[in-house]
């Protein structure tokens, strides 16, 4: 077997000092990313909030998530990781105390909405410190291997968080809002005692202007495809427990939407093994790759057709991921490196929030097939994009 490929690879990347322990702290640390919302959402349903007000607190909480990530990430690149994951892994909890505080005294939705908001914003930023430090204690050749990694451990945050969060709440739905708090802290203080966490610096004190990281053409590029691959993922994964509902089993699609995140996880993994190569020459290849795939749902005729087809669809999606992850690494300013990788996720949180409603649209208006259809329609879009602005994805901008 060729020593630069397959399992060959993953040990030469958990070799690397510190690997082990810095995936390990940052997936505990991040797995309030998948169950914050549906803790959010079963405590004051069980404090007798209705949907729409539980619902409306959940979307507070996600988009102050999204917009925070941005802040802590140009703190990041001013200030070093220590001191922006350490403040932030002690607000975390703290604002999650008052959400439960105000839950079981039935404080007004608003009043807990703003608590929820403050938890969101201030969440510590672990996946763009991570992402940054990766250059910093890795050779160019096993970079590929980390983003791949990254892209399809993050599978597994979105399928145990939800489970887990359910489990607890099934307990005492206070517990699951409290366990995700502590684990953020756990996690975080273990990951900044980690001695690439406390070597990596901060960048310049100043750089850019007012687009910040956004002022590199390649940045920008990835950005829009990231939006765009978040609205085909929020469409599709809104049409799932649609489709499962008109075989008679909404409930069922809850498995569909766990074979997507397997589908990815796989992809990932397979990709993390390859050689490195071009992430440019992998991104131009796997994001139509990505579209396409994401039109087998049509095919769909049954529940466990779509169990099948929705792990198919999944495999190209962390390969997609860490050839941008890879290209951020490259295009990004060097004064905005954490704020370039936080960009990718509020895009692609952002994608999922409008793809769900435009999926959701298209339910009920046009019809399952038609909601099928936005996701990959988008997707490709995105796809179209990159393709076009390639060349701005060739190298790092001067700084």
């Amino acid at each position: 077997m060729d020593e630069s490929t397959g399992i060959a690879r993953y040990r030469t990347f958990l070799a690397v000092p510190h690997t082990r322990s810095l995936f390990g702290w940052a997936l505990l640390a991040r797995m309030p990313l998948g169950m914050a919302p549906l803790a959010l959402l079963l405590l004051l349903r069980a404090q007798g909030a209705s949907y729409a007000a539980a619902g409306a607190v959940v979307a507070a909480y996600g988009l102050a998530l999204a917009g925070g990530a941005l802040v802590s990430g140009r703190l990041i690149d001013r200030r070093g990781p220590v001191r922006v994951l350490t403040s932030r892994a002690l607000a975390y909890p703290a604002c999650f105390s008052v959400v439960v505080a105000l839950a079981l005294a039935d404080a007004p939705i608003f009043t807990i909405g703003v608590a929820a908001a403050a938890a969101g914003a201030l969440i510590p930023p672990v996946s763009s410190s991570v992402r940054s430090i990766w250059p910093q204690m890795l050779p160019t050749e096993l970079r590929s291997t980390a983003y791949s990694l990254e892209a399809a451990f993050q599978e597994i945050i979105f399928v145990i968080g939800p489970l887990l969060a359910g489990a607890l709440s099934a307990i005492e739905p206070s517990l699951a809002v409290a366990v995700t708090g502590a684990a953020t802290l756990v996690g975080t203080l273990g990951l900044v005692r980690l001695e690439p966490v406390r070597k990596a610096g901060s960048g310049t004190t100043s750089g850019g202007g007012l687009l910040g990281a956004l002022e590199a053409p390649g940045l920008r590029t990835l950005v829009v495809y990231a939006f765009a691959i978040g609205v085909g993922f929020g469409a599709i994964e809104v049409t799932m427990p649609a489709f499962a509902e008109g075989q008679g089993a909404r409930e069922l699609g809850a498995l569909a939407l766990a074979a997507f995140s397997a589908g990815s996880m796989v992809g990932g993994l397979l990709a993390g093994g390859l050689a490195g190569g071009d992430d440019r020459l992998r991104l131009l290849r796997y994001s139509p790759l990505l579209g396409l795939s994401l039109l087998v749902f049509q095919a769909a005729w049954s529940i466990p057709s779509l169990c099948v087809l929705a792990f198919l669809a999944g495999l190209p999606i962390a390969p997609t991921i860490a050839a941008v992850y890879g290209l951020i690494d490259k295009v990004a300013p060097s004064w905005a490196v954490a704020e370039s990788f936080s960009w990718f996720g509020t895009s692609v949180a952002l994608g999922i929030a409008i793809g769900t409603a435009l999926g959701g649209s298209f339910v009920d208006g046009a019809g399952i097939g038609w909601a099928l259809a936005v996701g990959p329609l988008v997707a490709l879009v995105g796809a179209a994009v990159v393709i076009a602005r390639r060349d701005t994805l060739r190298a790092r901008v001067a700084t």
